[in-house]
Parts: C-alpha cells; structure tokens; sequence
C-alpha cells in the first residue's frame, strides 16, 4: 500500500527549515492515550510528551524463499510522573494488548489528524515496563 502524503506536510517538509515531530494515538476501548516527544495539541487533543524515540520502520523480504517479515516498531515511553500520572497507570485501567496504534508524523502546519502524515499502522505486541519506562512492541496491522 502506498503512503499518502498530505499536501500541507510536503510542502513543509520541502520547505528549507524542516520541524517535523512524531505523535502517536493508542486506542484503548474508546480512552486514546496521546503522546509525543514535544507537548503538542492537534485539533483539541493534547499529546502528553512521554515518547522517548523516534520511531523507526524495518521491514524485509526474502526473495528467494518469497517471505515477508512483519513489519515491527518499538517505541520507549517515559513511566516517570507526569501530571500527577504515570504511563502504565493509564494502560492499566484496560489492557494494552491488541490495542490498535497509529504512529503519525507532525509539521508546523499539522492541525487536525488528517493533515498530519500517517506512517504505521499497528496493534500492540508486548508490554513491558519499569519504574522508569515502559517498552511497547507493535506488529503492522496487515
């Protein structure tokens, strides 16, 4: 599948300064927990700034034995105290497990979900965490 760029990010990201930022979307039952590695608000949901990486793609395929490798993303979270709040306090009211994710990019011009760019498309994996950061493993959704 292709991925669609939204007319508004590319002419940000060709511009000569680029700031761009990633913002990610667990959906939770209908309770979407926000985050990303800047305070950001889009439309009138704020993300909380806990992503702790960048996220990063890889995906590979075997030409000779004709397998795909499930695409995979990890992503780190803060678990320290954040407004009164930790990460895994929030996933803990429902389960994290199959959760659906999105994982979106920002610019400066970035003001709804649908101007922004959508990169991965995942359900969460595996959930760890410790006092100080919570690792979560999704696998794409196809």
């Amino acid at each position: 599948m292709a991925l669609t760029i939204p007319p508004n990010f590319k002419n940000d990201i060709e511009s000569n300064h680029t700031n761009i930022y990633p913002f990610v979307v667990i959906d939770l039952d209908g309770l979407n927990i926000r985050i990303s590695t800047n305070p950001i608000t889009i439309g009138a949901d704020f993300h909380k700034p806990l992503l702790l990486n960048v996220p990063s793609l890889k995906e590979s395929i075997d030409l000779e034995t004709r397998k795909y490798k499930i695409n995979s993303v990890t992503l780190d979270i803060s678990n320290v105290e954040y407004e009164g709040t930790r990460f895994s306090d929030l996933a803990s009211s429902k389960s994290l497990m199959n959760a659906p994710v999105l994982v979106k990019w920002g610019s400066p011009s970035t003001t709804d979900y649908d101007t922004g760019f959508t990169v991965y498309n995942g359900t969460v994996r595996r959930y760890t965490h410790t006092d100080d950061k919570v690792k979560i493993e999704l696998e794409d959704r196809s």
